[in-house]
């Protein structure tokens, strides 16, 4: 990999539209390593890898040469943004803010839509996640609004964390939602 040329992306986006025919691994020990290897990495300082990762953890039971090339490939990426870092800091004046999103029915096997999200705090990022949700979504405005309500369920922990540590949230948490049907689904709640 010392050699290899950087990828742009950190997963091919065609990987989860097309069905794995590729034959099995022989050895699972080095792509379960290596994808072991980089959850962690996603969890602790690079949440650019994080839905990439947990998508080729997926795959941990039965890996295939299909995967262990696009495990590669996220190494490759690594390779190219070796610079990238989270950065603590910034505008001390900026509260919690958060960003939810979702990716409407992307197992294919499940059909079960991933839920994202991250949030920052005086203009760095806290808190990260990408995970499968648990029941399959009817429309892309369910998976959103599946996602939103596990984003507004972090922000309400952040908050409590943030009081512990005196940092008291005095305005609103704003979590910013990208689909119009859910915030009008969320409006008309009231």
């Amino acid at each position: 990999m010392v050699d290899a040329r950087p990828a742009r992306s950190s997963m091919d986006v065609g990987y989860l539209k097309v069905e794995d025919s590729s034959k099995l691994m022989d050895d699972v020990t080095k792509y379960r390593s290596l994808v072991g290897a980089l959850l962690y990495l996603g969890v602790v300082a690079r949440p650019d890898i994080v839905a990439s990762t947990a998508i080729l953890g997926r795959k941990f039971c039965s890996p295939t040469e299909a995967d262990w090339s696009a495990a590669k490939r996220l190494l490759r990426y690594l390779k190219g943004t070796r610079c990238y870092a989270v950065q603590l800091g910034g505008d001390t004046k900026q509260g919690l803010i958060g960003y939810s999103d979702s990716y409407w029915a992307g197992d294919i096997g499940t059909r079960r839509s991933t839920s994202e999200f991250v949030f920052l705090y005086a203009g760095g990022v806290i808190s990260w996640a990408s995970r499968r949700q648990s029941s399959v979504t009817l429309s892309t405005m369910e998976a959103e609004y599946v996602a939103l309500t596990e984003a507004c369920q972090e922000a309400i922990w952040l908050r409590r964390l943030l009081q512990d540590f005196s940092e008291k949230q005095i305005e609103p948490t704003i979590v910013m939602e990208d689909k119009q049907s859910c915030l009008t689904f969320v409006k008309s709640e009231r």
